[in-house]
């Protein structure tokens, strides 16, 4: 297999890992990994990009820049961007509709989009049409930084500290955290005290610091440890969790020692902490891991399907991606094999339709296409 896999992220290649000196990470292959994003699909030949619609129909041909890689390059609002160094925006038809001269854009969200004038160094938020809705405002790194919106709030740091905004720019929750991720599920997790270190390990290219930003060598401090607010600022409990993971299904992963379990929202174990990963919820089954072996389990903390699989993704639409280190394929609920044949590469399904290679003795003969739940082949490309 040309993938080099890891443990958390199994689909993610670990392109360089001295994390202590730089590091960089890609999917396998692409799709939209967002679930918010439109269901628009990338195929690409050359040099050039163009895009699918759910049915195969070819929507946007050979024309746009290849993106690079495997992430990002996703459609949000009916709009995708670029170019990434002056935030240049182009519609369903591939159609250039902003193109503002902004030193760079985000992906859409909610309607807005970050954005920041070239020559300036405050972030705002614009519309589809391309003019600020939230006025420049915000600082940029090290001051400050900025999110996509998410549940109708956007994570913003001011000073050093993390607070939410609205659609109008202004705060609901005050910036009183040290960290705030974006809300999933109603809530969102964060480190409210400190000082402390950090380190990340939910991607393949660890984010490790201290917090609040300035302090003493991390080696000096003590780990950070989560919580979880919800929307009015309210912290869950007074619990505090060694790692965390987002709330889907109205639980979240939550690490204590060494080992994860799951909480609720009022934040009460209900599956207590004993595998060694832990992933959320996703079509009612979660993605977990004991003995570098992964499997999944319902909301009782039951397996529904035993730890038998050296790598393995969270389920998507009855469909999730398993491997053995040398061939993928799909398997359903139950855990048998739901489209026939193995793939080199293998994405989860979105909005309908997965992205896989096909096997081949041959490495430089590449075959792709997009398959819908029962294996049928919507779209076959060669890049």
């Amino acid at each position: 297999m040309r993938a080099i896999f890891i443990a958390r992220s199994p689909f993610l290649v670990l392109l360089a890992a001295a994390v202590a000196l730089s590091c960089e990470s890609d999917y396998s292959i692409w799709i939209p990994r967002s679930p918010e994003a439109d269901p628009l699909y990338r195929f690409e030949k050359g040099d050039e990009t163009g895009y699918i619609d759910q049915t195969g129909k070819v929507v946007i041909p050979l024309q746009l820049k290849r993106w690079g890689g495997n992430s990002g390059g996703e459609f949000h609002n009916g709009l995708l961007e670029i170019d990434l160094s002056n935030g240049v925006y182009v519609d369903t038809t591939g159609k250039k509709v902003i193109d503002k001269g902004f030193y760079r854009g985000w992906d859409f969200s909610e309607g807005l989009a970050v954005a920041m004038r070239k020559g300036e160094e405050k972030w705002g938020y614009i519309g589809k049409t391309g003019e600020f809705v939230i006025s420049p405002r915000f600082a940029t790194f090290p001051n400050g930084y900025v999110r996509s919106f998410a549940e109708g709030f956007a994570s913003i740091e001011v000073s050093g500290k993390v607070g939410y905004i609205d659609h109008s720019g202004e705060f609901t929750i005050a910036p009183r955290f040290l960290d705030g991720e974006s809300f999933h599920n109603g809530m969102a997790r964060g480190i409210a005290e400190g000082p402390c270190s950090y380190f990340r390990s939910e991607n393949p290219c660890p984010n490790f610091g201290a917090l609040p930003t300035g302090s003493r060598a991390q080696a000096e401090l003590p780990g950070c440890k989560y919580a979880f607010i919800d929307k009015t600022g309210h912290m869950l409990t007074d619990q505090r969790y060694d790692d965390a993971r987002d709330f889907a299904e109205d639980l979240a992963p939550v690490r204590i020692g060494g080992y994860w379990g799951y909480i609720d929202k009022n934040g009460k174990a209900v599956i207590l902490p004993r595998f060694d990963l832990a992933e959320p919820f996703a079509d009612g089954l979660a993605l977990v891991s004991e003995h570098d072996q992964h499997g999944y389990i319902d909301h009782s903390g039951a397996y529904v399907i035993r730890p038998q699989f050296p790598q393995a993704e969270s389920f998507a639409e009855g469909r999730a991606v398993v491997g053995d280190g040398d061939s993928l394929g799909y398997i359903d609920h139950a855990g048998h094999q739901a489209i026939p044949g193995t793939f080199e590469r293998a994405s989860p399904f979105f909005k309908g339709l997965a992205h896989v290679e096909f096997q081949s003795d041959d490495e430089d003969d590449e075959t792709l296409a997009y398959i819908d739940r029962n294996g049928r082949r919507i779209f076959v490309y060669k890049p």
